[in-house]
Parts: C-alpha cells; sequence; structure tokens
C-alpha cells in the first residue's frame, strides 16, 4: 500500500456527499443547507489533514505529538482500540481507549 495515501479517495468522497447533501437539504431550511453542508465538508478535509500530518507529519509541540503517539498506538499496538484521531473523546464514550501501556510493553522497545 502506498504510505502517502491516506485520505479517502476523492470519486468515492464525490460519491458519498451526494445522499449526505440530500439528508442535509431534507433537514435544514434552502437557505442554510448549504452552509450546514459546507462545514461537515470542511470538518472532513480538516479531519482527514489531521489524520495526514499523523502519519508523516513531525510535531513539535505537546499535544499533536500526543495525538500521533495515540494514534500511531491504533494502527501498530492495539487496532481495537484508540479510533480517535482528533481526540480521544469518543473512544472515551464507545468504551474503547487503549489499556494503559505495562512495564513489560515498555522495557522490550
Amino acid at each position: 500500500m502506498d504510505s502517502y495515501r491516506l485520505v479517502f479517495p476523492p470519486v468515492a468522497a464525490a460519491i458519498l456527499a451526494l445522499p449526505i447533501w440530500n439528508l442535509v437539504k431534507l433537514i435544514c431550511t434552502p437557505s442554510v443547507a448549504p452552509a450546514v453542508f459546507g462545514g461537515i465538508l470542511l470538518g472532513y478535509v480538516m479531519y482527514d489533514c489531521t489524520h495526514y500530518y499523523l502519519h508523516h507529519g513531525q510535531p513539535k509541540s505537546d499535544v499533536p505529538k500526543s495525538l500521533k503517539k495515540y494514534h500511531l498506538n491504533h494502527h501498530y499496538r492495539l487496532q481495537n482500540y484508540g479510533f480517535g484521531i482528533t481526540s480521544p473523546l469518543w473512544d472515551k464514550a464507545f468504551g474503547t481507549v487503549p489499556p494503559p501501556q505495562s512495564k513489560g510493553d515498555a522495557k522490550r522497545r
């Protein structure tokens, strides 16, 4: 797999965007729907950029460093835990917070 291919394919995203747009139009007024849909798209793009950065960036400050460690832990240590990319909030809500690393795990590194 290409290590730089970490974002959702644009064609598939466009196909999925259509039903989301229709749902937003159904729920929102015509004047508000484009803003809501734009917010959803912006949120998704920010999520994708964050995910890419966590794999390829070299964070210097504490928050991005801890997010990178948290996310890479999901990929390489405990694949069934730590699904959050931008925060562990939903992992707490769904009970998928990774268990603490044992001292034995730390010594093996």
